[in-house]
């Protein structure tokens, strides 16, 4: 807690602020949680912000302070959500992909199976590393696989991707 040398938050400029944050919450965390995250924020805010503000020498604290406080708390909160394995309860606002964003990633998905298949020509081997990292395996497991040192098998994947970057860049894609 602060001193009480330390001065206090304007009533006024901490109702506008709350209400600006209620505002923003709403949109990054379900209606049920707004009020938590903003009342977590503003607790931070009143418990750290007078300090703050008399080194910068102003009444209040910085907003972007402020706002910075309130991203760092809803991340927070997605974190002990996804802690407790209640992912697929949270209802997210507007998580479905923008069309354009989806065309987007389906013709960058085409392309690099496309510059796979032509990697393939090249080094079957690189090939084969780079379909299985991207389909889950771990590079341990594939390092072990292929009886290579982890930091050998790291080197050749780091060469393989380099590779693939170039046909992609050849095919017009940007890695």
């Amino acid at each position: 807690m602060h001193d009480a040398d330390d001065p206090a938050i304007d009533p006024a400029w901490l109702a506008t602020l709350r209400a600006r944050m209620l505002e923003i919450a709403g949109r990054r965390v379900p209606d049920d949680a707004v009020e938590d995250v903003v009342q977590e924020t503003l607790g931070i805010v009143l418990e750290k912000g007078p300090g703050i503000a008399m080194r910068e020498g102003t009444a209040n604290p910085p907003l972007a302070w402020c706002f910075v406080v309130l991203r760092n708390v809803t991340g927070n909160w997605y974190q002990k959500r996804r802690s407790h394995d209640d992912v697929d309860t949270i209802d997210l606002a507007d998580t479905a992909p923008d069309p354009i964003d989806a065309l987007d990633h389906e013709r960058r998905h085409r392309a690099v199976h496309a510059a796979l298949a032509t990697l393939r020509a090249v080094s079957e081997e690189c090939a084969r590393w780079l379909w299985a990292m991207a389909q889950g395996q771990r590079p341990a497991d594939l390092a072990a696989g292929a009886g290579l040192e982890p930091a050998v098998f790291y080197r050749r994947v780091y060469r393989c991707r380099k590779k693939l970057e170039e046909i992609l860049r050849r095919e017009g894609v940007q890695p």
